[in-house]
């Protein structure tokens, strides 16, 4: 009697081991699978902000975004070490790093606040600064009340409506 159960007592601690292993495992593996995801934008963020600090004197950070339209951007926005609230354009292929003012247009919740009271979205998915036709713009995308997907760019001086997208 003693032997029988304390054999199935050993089988059952086998199992739990076994399955607290197969767990261990699965949280290893999907741990993994999240930083291996989102290792390329954490890469990019890194090197956009380096790239701020050396060629626009960036001091602090306080947002990043990442636009795909015809060409990857990346934007950091911060305050400079003169201490002014600055956007700092950084193309993923090279080219001229733009550095603007962010008193000199749009803030990304002023861009916003046009989408929302112009088209009252059921939800924003992104908003980001970019470049559209060689000048700076917000490209913002949001699902509109029927569920749909939709673009507006507007230039970051002007607020002025340089495309949209509706209904995809």
């Amino acid at each position: 009697m003693r032997r029988e159960h304390a054999s199935r007592r050993g089988l059952s601690n086998r199992v739990w081991l076994t399955i607290l292993g197969i767990v261990v495992v699965l949280l290893l593996v999907i741990f993994g699978g999240i930083h291996h995801a989102t290792s390329p934008v954490t890469k990019a963020k890194a090197q956009s902000v380096q790239i701020a600090k050396k060629y626009a004197g960036l001091k602090t950070t306080n947002g990043f975004y990442w636009t795909n339209l015809n060409q990857t951007y990346y934007t950091v926005a911060g305050k400079n070490n003169q201490n002014q609230s600055v956007y700092i354009i950084v193309p993923q292929k090279g080219g001229n790093v733009r550095v603007l003012q962010q008193s000199n247009g749009l803030t990304r919740n002023q861009a916003l606040s046009r989408i929302w009271s112009k088209h009252n979205p059921k939800k924003v998915l992104s908003a980001a600064l970019s470049v559209f036709n060689g000048k700076p713009a917000w490209v913002i995308s949001y699902m509109n009340q029927k569920g749909q997907l939709c673009y507006e760019t507007l230039n970051f001086k002007s607020g002025r409506v340089l495309q949209a997208i509706e209904n995809i």
